[in-house]
């Protein structure tokens, strides 16, 4: 009788521990399963685009992919990237950003616009600011569609910086979501 407990109990752990599945990402993918399971593509596709844009709100504003470049990146996924963070006096800092979860504004007549005010912070190794400014750069698009393969190049030039090791710390803020992001990236300036 006791082997026949344990056994049971044993049985009904992973049910009993197993979370309820629920929520507008399960009703999204349960939706494109089925879609799949009766052959219907205009009806998954339908459903995978709600998945899709309910887990890209969820995440809210990020980063993909953030590399330091040769030059500027010519479309998506389209860099070179650089072998080093070292660059000669007066050499442009050239990364390529891809943003991830920002908003779309409605500019009415079916057409969308992503955009970007990017801040640009210079900190020294001990954390202390050695530049700022806001709005550094922006960036606009226009587009008929929810684009999420977007990149983003940023240039900055630093003449006359003594040299030493620094750290960017760029923010990005959203015109259309009131979400901001930042990253960091460490370089040294000969």
């Amino acid at each position: 009788m006791r082997r026949q407990l344990i056994l049971a109990c044993f049985l009904l752990t992973p049910v009993i521990a197993a979370p309820a599945l629920s929520g507008p990402l399960t009703d999204a993918a349960a939706s494109a399963d089925a879609a799949i399971a009766a052959g219907d593509f205009d009806a998954w596709y339908a459903a995978n685009e709600v998945l899709i844009e309910t887990a890209w709100n969820a995440a809210g504003l990020h980063f993909g992919n953030l590399v330091a470049t040769t030059g500027p990146a010519t479309a998506y996924g389209a860099y070179e990237p650089r072998a080093s963070t070292v660059y000669a006096a007066g050499e442009p800092v050239e990364l390529y950003i891809e943003p991830r979860g920002y908003g779309y504004g409605d500019l009415g007549g079916g057409q969308l616009e992503i955009a970007f005010d990017i801040d640009l912070r210079v900190l020294e190794p001990s954390g202390s600011v050695v530049m700022e400014q806001e709005n550094f750069a922006n960036f606009v698009v226009k587009t008929r569609a929810r684009s999420r393969e977007l990149m983003v190049n940023l240039t900055a030039t630093f003449d006359g910086a003594p040299a030493g090791n620094y750290t960017l710390e760029f923010t990005f803020k959203d015109r259309h979501s009131d979400q901001t992001a930042s990253f960091t990236n460490d370089i040294t300036l000969q």
